[in-house]
């Protein structure tokens, strides 16, 4: 199904909302998101670590979707997969341990988001 080689992965739990506020919290569940192109289209996967269950499988569509850091979050490291297309947000909080890359992880999703957008079938260069 999914490479080992994949795209772009990184540790992350998922967050969810408090009721109706907006407020999210952390689930303490281990996670992974990765991102493979199949079939000519970019999937945006989180799985379970500890249970190696992949629970999300999301297929976006360039310039549909944007990962971005939740500048709110004061007391960690959250991101949200926000879509242009609906009101649909996914929040993510970061488990990898060095917070230096966190720029470079969203950079390289988002390219790999749009690198379609402009028609140009690329491959989007990774570190």
């Amino acid at each position: 199904m999914v490479s080992k080689n994949h795209l772009l992965q990184f540790k992350a739990g998922r967050c969810f909302r408090d009721g109706t506020t907006d407020t999210v919290k952390p689930d303490a569940t281990k996670g992974l998101v990765f991102m493979d192109e199949e079939d000519g289209l970019m999937h945006f996967y989180w799985k379970n670590r500890d249970t190696n269950n992949v629970d999300d499988d999301l297929i976006l569509f360039p310039g549909d979707a944007e990962l971005i850091a939740v500048p709110q979050c004061t007391t960690g490291r959250v991101l949200v997969l926000q879509f242009k297309s609906s009101s649909q947000k996914l929040f993510f909080w970061l488990q990898e341990a060095n917070a230096d890359r966190d720029q470079i992880i969203l950079q390289q999703a988002n390219a790999l988001i749009n690198q379609n957008e402009d028609g140009n079938d690329e491959d989007v260069l990774m570190e």
